[in-house]
């Protein structure tokens, strides 16, 4: 007896599809929310002069910082250029925002990994760090925003989200722990259990899992690692200082807490995988920021030009400096496209 026929594969664009699909729901909800408090694109774009000069100075420091903090969660795995981790975070950040579902989160060490010959799988590894990390970051500095703020009564309805968002990211620093501790344990839970229900992605998931433990068990000494934190502090510091010093220039008095609480919220709305260059959810993050603390005509007005000003320049920032780290590294506008992070 002839054995049935096998349903065939979904052809490779059905996913796509549905991916496009889903970004443009995202892209679609977002911006209609943000819509209904400030403009994307105001009329008019009311500044002082040293505004955005001012700004984009600050970017730049900024933009450093985030990719040169790695670098102390990369070298204690093998012989790496500095240069090259900057580079390679810097044409990184481009495809984070280039791709969509921040898939773009997966080129950055595969591009180090051909730079440098380190295996993809380590280089992943510290990138699961540093995310988890920014994650607790960004909800810390919402509590502190919170509790020095009690006069702003809708942080109360925030505050319960970044404690559930909070718990997300500390239960994922709790996996990480444990795939650096017990690899060989959690493989075996993950094939025995969801194997026998999808054998195919148990396979994939533990194989991930064994290249993201191989790269764990590499983990820096305290040394450097606290030298990783301390950078971060002063990476999201310089972004809270340049949000300030924007909100000055576009006449938004607001004090340096409110500021951080608006980084804060901003944050975690770019956490909602969705649309390339963010559009929508970031301009949504900022309304959700600023009315926290703003009138509704004053959001609508001087908040739509912060708004505007906050997207444009760090959009602007992290396309030139991404694009002449590709150049610099010889990397085709393809590179990111195989986003292959097994060893090399």
């Amino acid at each position: 007896m002839p054995a049935p026929p096998q349903p065939a594969d979904a052809p490779a664009w059905a996913g796509g599809l549905l991916r496009l699909g889903l970004s443009l729901a995202i892209t679609g909800l977002a911006l209609w929310l943000a819509l209904r408090q400030l403009d994307p694109v105001p009329d008019t774009l009311t500044i002082t002069a040293w505004g955005v000069p001012a700004y984009l100075g600050i970017l730049l420091a900024y933009a450093f910082a985030r990719s040169a903090r790695w670098w102390f969660l990369v070298y204690p795995l093998g012989q790496v250029r500095f240069a090259d981790v900057l580079l390679a975070g810097l044409a990184g950040t481009l495809w984070i925002v280039a791709l969509p579902w921040r898939l773009g989160e997966l080129v950055r060490p595969a591009l180090l990994a051909r730079r440098s010959g380190l295996p993809a799988s380590q280089l992943l590894g510290t990138v699961a760090i540093e995310r988890v990390v920014d994650g607790l970051v960004v909800c810390a500095g919402f509590f502190v925003a919170a509790a020095a703020a009690p006069e702003a009564p809708a942080l109360t309805g925030l505050y319960a989200a970044c404690l559930a968002v909070f718990a997300l990211f500390g239960a994922a620093l709790a996996v990480l722990v444990a795939l650096a501790r017990w690899p060989a344990a959690l493989e075996r839970l993950i094939r025995r259990g969801l194997g026998r229900l999808a054998p195919r992605p148990a396979e994939l998931l533990a194989a991930t899992a064994r290249g993201l433990a191989d790269g764990l068990r590499a983990l820096p000494s305290p040394r450097p690692l606290a030298l990783f934190l301390l950078a971060t502090l002063a990476y999201w510091t310089i972004n809270a200082l340049g949000m300030l010093v924007l909100a000055r220039a576009c006449g938004l008095d607001l004090a340096p807490l409110q500021v951080l609480a608006v980084l804060a919220v901003l944050n975690l709305t770019l956490l909602v995988p969705g649309p390339p260059a963010h559009v929508g959810t970031f301009q949504l993050g900022v309304a959700a920021g600023l009315g926290l603390f703003l009138a509704p005509d004053v959001l609508r007005e001087r908040g739509s030009t912060f708004a505007f000003f906050l997207y444009t320049c760090q959009l602007a920032v992290i396309a030139v400096l991404g694009a002449l780290a590709s150049i610099r590294l010889r990397l085709g506008w393809r590179a990111g496209l195989p986003l292959r992070t097994g060893p090399s």
